[in-house]
């Protein structure tokens, strides 16, 4: 590499304005630095720039409590849709009784799949995926019957503290699925 002084002075001059030198720097003529080079040190200096390194992560957004809400009631209902699968399975004569509480339990599901929006924070379309659990009935049907009084009534409850929680409109949905499930709790009891 080699510099020379450029210019001294420059030929015209600005009133006020104190000349300079001006240097030229000049890479030798058979220069083995290639593009490829320069442009991967660049990139070695610019990635981690942009990679954030050094700064502290940033903090995941927090969850919208209604959104919270919803996923948890979309999850109770597959629960109670997978243990009324189950005693029908485990006990097919109990089909005609239990059958009406399960079509209710799927329109609910569909309703409020309806309103969730997965991965935004927000609220409409279709909801996570049915949640893994392991469904036990007893093994006599006034047994079963029992359990799913108990899972209605467990629900209805839930769906009514809930309630206060959330905004007018999910509010209003919880309100008429935690009925619906009291009045399947209501008639399961009588016909246990």
């Amino acid at each position: 590499m080699s510099r020379r002084l450029v210019a001294a002075r420059p030929r015209h001059t600005i009133p006020g304005v104190v000349p300079h030198e001006v240097w030229e720097t000049r890479l030798p003529e058979a220069s083995t630095v290639s593009r490829r080079a320069v442009l991967g040190g660049t990139a070695g200096i610019a990635l981690p720039a942009l990679g954030g390194c050094g700064r502290e992560p940033a903090a995941p957004p927090a969850l919208d409590p209604e959104l919270t809400i919803l996923v948890g009631a979309i999850a109770a209902e597959q629960d109670l849709i997978a243990l009324y699968e189950a005693a029908r399975g485990a006990h097919a004569d109990l089909a005609p009784r239990i059958d009406p509480a399960l079509a209710h339990h799927r329109e609910h599901l569909a309703v409020l799949r309806r309103h969730y929006v997965p991965g935004s924070g927000r609220l409409a379309s279709s909801a996570p995926a049915p949640s893994p659990v392991a469904q036990r009935v007893p093994g006599d049907p006034s047994g079963a019957l029992a359990a799913l009084r108990q899972a209605e009534s467990r629900a209805a409850a839930a769906r009514a503290a809930e309630v206060g929680r959330a905004g007018p409109g999910l509010a209003q949905l919880l309100a008429s699925i935690g009925a619906c499930e009291a009045g399947h709790a209501a008639a399961l009891a009588g016909s246990a």
